[in-house]
């Protein structure tokens, strides 16, 4: 149904569709599509129906913490709600996290992204704590295995 197709400098240049995604769909959905640039530590795919790139996923890492940071959006809304978000996240936990050193996830979650938020408890994530950030309500969530 889907494939992660690793991101190099073949074919980065796709993720200029999701820039024009970012702002017209999936700003309210999210704070960033793109990976930390202080990561030590990254697995960076595209998430490709057939051959269309819908999205993204990744897993980061930085020196500093003891957990990898999860970041995902499908940015073809025709692509939502079909459980491609889900299994890419089961997936990249099983494929990539082993050489992260850890076995426990984070992310942050809007706290109106119900959607987002209904995928990640299937996978496994549990709420850890809510905050505001830039005026925004969030929920951290994390995945232990």
């Amino acid at each position: 149904m889907f494939t992660l197709e690793q991101i190099n400098s073949a074919n980065y240049s796709h993720y200029s569709e999701y820039d024009k995604a970012f702002e017209k769909e999936l700003k309210g959905f999210q704070s960033r599509i793109y990976p930390s640039k202080d990561a030590a530590v990254l697995s960076w795919y595209h998430i490709k129906v057939r051959r269309k790139y819908i999205g993204a996923i990744w897993l980061e890492k930085s020196e500093k913490e003891n957990y990898a940071v999860l970041g995902i959006f499908i940015s073809d809304k025709k692509y939502r709600n079909k459980g491609i978000g889900k299994k890419a996240i089961k997936q990249i936990i099983i494929s990539d996290l082993q050489y992260f050193g850890t076995k426990k996830i984070h992310l942050n979650v809007r706290e109106d992204n119900e959607r987002a938020i209904r995928c990640y408890k299937k996978v496994g994530f549990v709420e850890s704590r809510r905050f505001e950030k830039n005026n925004l309500n969030v929920i951290e969530m994390v995945y232990e295995v």
